[in-house]
């Protein structure tokens, strides 16, 4: 029985879904929305997915399809926009809970700790590195 599931798994490998063309022009609009959208700080995936007309679990398996969540998606845009802006010498005076309140995030607390989990320190130090730098 193992000797025919192996032949039968080498002639016919697993099935991969992927995602249509249709559904990669689909991502590519929704990932151009939320990132004119990046600042709000109400924005879910149901509010993404009411807003271009499909279920939430269409718009979860579009992303699933490309390796993340929606979720991790923004999350991830979200502290990138905010390092930029925590480094801009314009922006050395204005509050990290500022601009990661600009940015969506409400929690500062939670917010330095995502930002030290993606950069491997705080938004603080990352503004003072950047100071000195520039």
């Amino acid at each position: 029985m193992d000797l025919v599931a192996l032949l039968v798994a080498e002639f016919f490998p697993p099935h991969k879904p992927e995602v249509s063309p249709v559904g990669g022009e689909m991502l590519e609009r929704i990932r151009a929305d939320v990132e004119e959208n990046l600042m709000d700080p109400d924005m879910s995936p149901e509010s993404i997915a009411r807003a271009h007309h499909i279920s939430v679990r269409y718009l979860h398996k579009l992303f699933q399809n490309d390796g993340t969540t929606v979720s991790a998606w923004i999350r991830q845009r979200r502290l990138g926009s905010c390092r930029r802006e925590l480094s801009r010498s314009s922006n050395r005076r204005r509050s990290v809970a500022a601009v990661a309140q600009s940015w969506g995030f409400m929690s500062p607390s939670h917010f330095s700790r995502l930002f030290r989990q993606e950069y491997g320190m705080s938004p603080r130090e990352w503004q003072v590195s950047a100071s000195a730098d520039g």
